[in-house]
């Protein structure tokens, strides 16, 4: 047994030399191109029409050699992002010499507030003021005596050039900007992202040709979510900017303008209109697509650790499990073997089963409710499952003429509730949270957190069904189904294919609310979370081990997607009509 035992721990070793070895040599990518880019990040928080923002200010590496001070460029990302997701302008533009500042406007990332908040002492929207108010507390900072006054420019994507071109109208300090598919000309009452009463801030009805210099708008002209007659020809006829037209298919759609054409021509454009030349700074290298796939294969690979640590971990809290009953006949009857097989596909059939009407479910509801129906089905199946199990029981109890027992309850409620297991439970995800954070803050990329506790709360509140049922799903539903395979570490395959599937199809099936890479975030997370739950179950057998993991994991970041969800809410139709 001790020589099985080193067996195993010498494959887990050299596994985990095979992953340390092969992460470090992503990070030393990623640890190269960060500094040909930039040297290190600050955190910025500031006041701004009564809530907290936060932005992240990236030093950048290359000096300017033709001028002693750099250029500033402020960013705002699109709806129901944030950030540190899209790093295509902290890299690109802080490779170039330039001082990058990514903003959390209102209602998004770790920034409090509202898309439709009312600054109360100008009496503007605050939107018009978040990036105002961002360059007022860059003044103050250190830094600020090596940036170039007249060179401060704003770059906004979606809702956030409609930021961008709201700030640079009212603000005489910017003077250059760079919109992608900007929000310009919409209805309200459709689009609420301006309050009643505020529609002089609309860009359409806000910009002219005096208060606007050195525009350029980039956007799709076959753009799926904003149509460019609309919104690019509005604001080109009301202040003479100039368009650069995208055609051809772009991955993730034309909205999202993922392309190196894109940054080609933003960095042409702030840089003719700061340093009057295309050329002066050297030849333009694009590397942002690059940097995404070698993020992604880090982020994989830590995946991989942390699931490996946890499977190494549960050696040191052992589970006895029960010893199938050994088969004493070595020839069975063919009777006995077809027996078997339709046992067999009849829990294969049960498994297709329960999985359909758990899709349909959420379809149905999601269908009727919106995005609110994802709770309700979620409730809806967990009513479900206690009904049947209750009436099941009290079935149990006539049938064998027998009076309910509280001390079965509470035996089953100390069995399911042991220390040890949830212990390990808590051990498990504090490996995935240590290295996420440890990651996040050293090299700034999707760091989802919530903006305060009371989301926190409501995170809480509206996750536990939803991951819960999830949960029932896979344990309760279809794990005992998996019987037919001897070996748990088989069933914890069989589970992580399941799981996989189940949750593409959830994904799909809430594919106009997944659109936002928050929540995008958030179904990854969850995907991670339940493969993390299945082993942790494979080594436990118990289901409140999975319940605790879940709600210690999923609760961080579903409490991110909550503060976002509510401050945009007024604002989801901009996508979900589409």
């Amino acid at each position: 047994m001790e020589s099985l035992i080193d067996k195993k721990d010498l494959r887990f070793y050299k596994r985990m030399i095979i992953l340390i070895i092969l992460l470090v040599i992503s990070l030393s990518y990623l640890v190269y191109d960060k500094s040909v880019s930039y040297t290190r990040y600050e955190r910025i928080d500031f006041q701004s029409s009564g809530s907290t923002l936060y932005a992240n200010l990236y030093f950048p590496s290359k000096s300017l050699e033709f001028q002693e001070n750099r250029p500033l460029l402020i960013y705002c990302h699109g709806i129901g992002s944030q950030r540190d997701f899209d790093l295509r302008i902290p890299i690109e533009f802080s490779k170039r010499g330039f001082y990058v500042a990514a903003l959390d406007y209102q209602g998004h990332g770790e920034s409090g507030g509202n898309i439709l908040d009312i600054d109360p002492v100008t009496n503007k929207p605050a939107l018009a003021q978040a990036c105002s108010n961002l360059l007022d507390k860059l003044e103050t900072l250190p830094f600020y005596s090596s940036v170039n006054i007249s060179q401060i420019g704003l770059i906004g994507h979606s809702l956030g050039g409609f930021v961008v071109l709201m700030n640079q109208a009212l603000d005489p300090r910017f003077n250059i900007s760079v919109v992608w598919a900007p929000l310009v000309n919409f209805n309200p009452n459709q689009i609420r992202v301006i309050q009643p009463g505020y529609e002089e801030y609309i860009p359409a009805n806000l910009l002219n040709k005096t208060n606007t210099n050195n525009l350029l708008v980039i956007m799709h002209v076959d753009d799926e979510v904003l149509d460019y007659a609309d919104q690019a020809l509005v604001a080109q006829n009301l202040t003479g900017c100039d368009v650069f037209n995208v055609t051809g298919p772009l991955f993730g759609g034309g909205h999202q303008l993922f392309s190196d054409v894109v940054i080609v021509e933003s960095i042409k454009w702030f840089e003719l209109n700061f340093f009057n030349s295309i050329s002066i700074n050297g030849p333009i290298n694009i590397t942002f697509i690059v940097n995404y796939i070698i993020l992604l294969i880090t982020l994989m690979l830590l995946v991989f650790i942390v699931l490996s640590l946890i499977s190494y971990t549960s050696k040191y809290i052992p589970y006895k499990k029960e010893v199938s009953r050994i088969e004493t006949v070595d020839k069975q009857t063919m009777l006995l073997k077809i027996k078997d097989k339709a046992i067999t596909i009849k829990q294969i059939l049960k498994i297709v089963f329960y999985t359909t009407i758990f899709l349909l479910n959420w379809e149905i509801f999601e269908r009727v409710f919106g995005f609110v129906g994802i709770f309700l089905a979620s409730l809806n199946i967990t009513v479900i499952y206690f009904t049947v199990k209750i009436i099941l029981y009290l079935r149990e109890l006539r049938k064998e003429e027998v009076k309910f027992d509280l001390n079965q309850i509470i035996t089953l409620i100390k069995s399911e509730f042991q220390l040890k297991y949830l212990i390990y439970a808590i051990v498990c995800n504090f490996y995935f949270i240590a290295i996420y954070v440890i990651f996040s803050f050293f090299y700034p990329f999707a760091f989802m957190w919530t903006s305060n506790f009371i989301n926190t709360v409501i995170a809480a509140a509206v996750s536990f069904p939803v991951y819960f049922s999830l949960e029932l799903l896979y344990r309760k539903a279809i794990y005992p189904q998996l019987s037919f395979l001897k070996k748990e570490r088989k069933k914890t395959i069989w589970m992580v294919i399941i799981v996989v599937y189940v949750q593409i199809n959830l994904m799909m099936l809430t594919w106009t609310w997944a659109f936002f890479p928050s929540v995008i975030f958030m179904y990854l997370i969850l995907l991670y979370a339940i493969i993390q739950n299945t082993l942790i179950y494979e080594n436990t057998q118990r289901f409140s081990a999975v319940i605790l993991s879940s709600f210690i994991l999923i609760q961080i970041f579903f409490g991110a997607v909550v503060s976002n969800a509510l401050g945009i809410g007024s604002a989801l139709n901009l996508f979900v009509q589409f």
